[in-house]
């Protein structure tokens, strides 16, 4: 009849509908809960991504990717520009440049109204590049450090604190090197003579064991040093002088990077993934804290998305509108997650 024949329509839809809502992929807890967007930031054609490293944040919304390429031409670039909404990618620079050694950390900083990224390469080398990537100073510190007690040199990440803050320069970390973070001048990358830090355990004074990632904490007005192998965020004054640390869970051991949300309360923290040194492995995740640093949400993603080769988050970014971009090392990867309206959510232990 037509009215089975209605009936067993709706009961095609609705199973239809439920398959789809169960090959749906979430992650999160509590007000921090998040949809999976497989569709969102495709990496152009010719893209051979080898390691994800370094996402930024425009002040247009624009998503910033640098990542290290399986290989090299002529045609080969190490930057790419996601339009806000994650629909389309646009390769970045006039060449090739960025696209030698190991680009690395990623970071944006305004300057007079002017936008400008900096990138860390492992090369021993810092960038800085406009919008569109085009280089406007490098500086391979080879000659000034070969042969003292700064070298080798490995930069990982950097950042510009912002106007009003005691110091105004480019701020170094050197988490593949000896540790230390270094002041370099804004407008040509020369060495400013200030240096902290160094590896080490110890708080006082500060010292690092991988100090992966830097960024300027606008809760606390100071800088934090995402240090690694230690397994704990390091604030930092401005004169290089410890203020306090915090130390990360398990569900965090590895913290690669720094990042703050528009509401000046929340960070966030991508987690490697496995660690030997504590003597088992856990999943790669991504998880937000509190003002206080307490932990409020994890994003398991390697348990998740670990076959499809999301399995070690390397930074992760907050976007205007709540969303997170997170970035894999190897393999590597980028990946969309939606944040969760308040009526989307569900119960959800915290990891």
């Amino acid at each position: 009849t037509k009215m089975a024949a209605q009936l067993l329509c709706l009961c095609v839809a609705g199973l239809a509908l439920l398959a789809a809502a169960q090959d749906r992929i979430f992650a999160g807890q509590g007000d921090f809960q998040y949809e999976y967007m497989p569709d969102l930031l495709p990496l152009p054609p010719s893209v051979k991504l080898l390691n994800g490293h370094g996402l930024a944040r425009g002040i247009d919304g624009s998503i910033y990717f640098t990542y290290q390429s399986a290989t090299i031409d002529a045609n080969t670039r190490a930057l790419i520009r996601f339009s806000p909404d994650g629909k389309t990618a646009t390769l970045l620079g006039p060449d090739n440049e960025l696209a030698f050694g190991t680009p690395h950390g990623l970071r944006i900083s305004y300057e007079n109204g002017v936008g400008y990224l900096y990138h860390s390469n492992n090369d021993a080398t810092v960038y800085k590049t406009t919008l569109d990537g085009t280089v406007l100073w490098k500086r391979n510190e080879t000659d000034l450090w070969h042969g003292t007690d700064y070298w080798p040199f490995a930069p990982t990440d950097a950042f510009v604190p912002p106007s009003g803050a005691p110091r105004r320069d480019l701020f170094v970390t050197d988490g593949y090197g000896k540790g230390y973070v270094h002041e370099l001048a804004l407008d040509t990358g020369i060495y400013e003579n200030f240096t902290f830090g160094g590896t080490g355990h110890t708080t006082v004074p500060p010292k690092f064991s991988t100090p992966h990632g830097i960024n300027y904490d606008p809760r606390k007005q100071l800088i934090v040093v995402a240090d690694r192998a230690n397994h704990r965020l390091m604030y930092i004054n401005f004169d290089g002088t410890y203020n306090s640390s915090s130390a990360m869970p398990q569900s965090v051991t590895l913290p690669c990077n720094v990042d703050y949300g528009l509401d000046l309360q929340h960070a966030l923290v991508p987690n490697l993934g496995s660690d030997a040194q504590l003597g088992k492995a856990s999943n790669g995740t991504v998880a937000v804290l509190d003002e206080n640093d307490r932990v409020v949400s994890v994003l398991e993603i390697a348990k998740e998305l670990g076959d499809k080769g999301m399995m070690h988050p390397h930074d992760a970014i907050f976007l205007a509108n709540g969303d997170i971009i997170v970035c894999f090392w190897n393999p590597g990867a980028i990946s969309y997650w939606r944040r969760l309206g308040k009526h989307e959510r569900f119960d959800r232990p915290t990891a």
